[in-house]
């Protein structure tokens, strides 16, 4: 079992393993090692770690923690130490990377990502057995080039969004026809609010899960509308439009969850998740198994009916997503990704606007070509020319 990395990142003790290493310190070599090695693991640990909080976000250090733990327990397995390790090991590694069945772009993603491990160790001086120089030498003491970035490496070819499927306009309707006939009950008016707000925000999916109650406020430049505070790729903050139609969709579902009431809307607190997991059996709750029952439900302190005050995982988003997908009679249901909402936003945007600077700034993109990307034709090309040229040409 490949050891998982612990969220806390430590600046180490030169002579001490990295304890967030977990399974992956000592106990990962089979052969224990003499003094020289062990000081010189203890630089490569600490050197990690230093890397590790040299990143621009949480999310990245916890992407780069992962690769580099999978790589040394990889190593282990081959007794093999970080600073031995030759292009003819990240070879293999890649292959058993794919052997394990990762994807393309998860195989790439480990080994840029323990590249630029390498690569900070590379370009770090230190005093190594009484001499300065990088932790990643050879027999004669010159610094090593990069394994990760000479020889015949050959990474996956991965194709930009090439898995993306924007949902056709028959498919969304047949999505919403049934959200909205469930949108009366405990789990139905969550799911609806949760889709409808990915798909008219067109925010990444973590963005979603993780809106809380004090990200939306009032518009005070259009009466009636609303705006909300979102941390996006690179923790980027900004203020976007907040479309009407999903906040009152959320708040149909605050109500019914019994975490809104009516005149106490203070109830709420900014830093409650909107977007819970729900625990419904054992609840007197009629309403949630969509029997139009008139129950009340009881207020629940720190998240409402059945919640835990956290909020949905990105993969949960997804199965609500697939399970309406199916339930809804969609064809193909489980090649969706809640993902697709927002390139489906993206051609519905282009086809009524053919704005695509205005596009941009809605996805939150920083360059235009990827926004180009997001609204490649998914629909088979209409011909619009060919009888005019033949009419030109007096063949008509």
């Amino acid at each position: 079992m490949i050891p998982q990395p612990s969220t806390q990142l430590a600046v180490l003790d030169y002579n001490s393993p990295s304890p967030n290493l977990g399974e992956a310190g000592w106990g990962m070599w089979h052969v224990a090692p003499d003094q020289d090695a062990s000081s010189m693991l203890n630089l490569w640990y600490r050197l990690r770690d230093q890397w590790l909080q040299m990143q621009d976000s949480d999310a990245t250090r916890r992407s780069y923690a992962t690769g580099t733990i999978q790589w040394l327990a990889w190593l282990s397995d081959q007794n093999v130490r970080p600073w031995s390790v030759t292009t003819t090991h990240v070879r293999a590694w890649q292959s058993w990377l794919e052997a394990a069945g990762n994807a393309p772009a998860s195989v790439n993603q480990r080994l840029s990502a323990v590249s630029s491990w390498y690569q900070f160790v590379i370009n770090e001086v230190h005093m190594v057995d009484g001499i300065e120089r990088s932790a990643f030498f050879d027999a004669n003491g010159s610094t090593r080039a990069n394994p990760f970035k000479v020889g015949n490496l050959k990474r996956p070819k991965v194709t930009q969004y090439g898995k993306a499927q924007p949902l056709h306009a028959h498919t969304i309707q047949r999505l919403f026809d049934y959200l909205r006939t469930h949108a009366g009950t405990l789990t139905g008016s969550r799911n609806y609010a949760l889709i409808l707000t990915h798909l008219l925000t067109a925010s990444r999916g973590s963005e979603i899960v993780r809106l809380r109650w004090g990200d939306i406020r009032p518009n005070r430049n259009q009466a009636g509308s609303f705006v909300f505070a979102w941390s996006g790729k690179g923790d980027k903050q900004e203020t976007s439009v907040f479309p009407a139609d999903a906040y009152h969709a959320i708040v149909a579902h605050l109500k019914i969850a019994g975490r809104w009431i009516p005149g106490h809307e203070d109830h709420i607190s900014d830093d409650e998740f909107i977007f819970q997991p729900l625990i419904t059996h054992g609840l007197a709750n009629l309403r949630n198994a969509g029997g139009g029952g008139s129950s009340p439900l009881p207020a629940f302190s720190g998240g409402g009916a059945g919640g835990g005050g956290g909020h949905l995982s990105p993969k949960s988003a997804q199965r609500i997503l697939q399970t309406a997908l199916r339930c809804a009679g969609v064809e193909n249901w489980a090649d969706y990704r809640i993902h697709d909402l927002r390139h489906t936003f993206a051609h519905a945007h282009h086809a009524a606007f053919h704005d695509l600077e205005s596009l941009r700034r809605l996805l939150h993109h920083e360059s235009i070509a990827t926004t180009g990307i997001y609204i490649r034709n998914m629909d088979d090309p209409v011909d619009k020319h060919s009888q005019a040229v033949l009419s030109q040409l007096g063949l008509l």
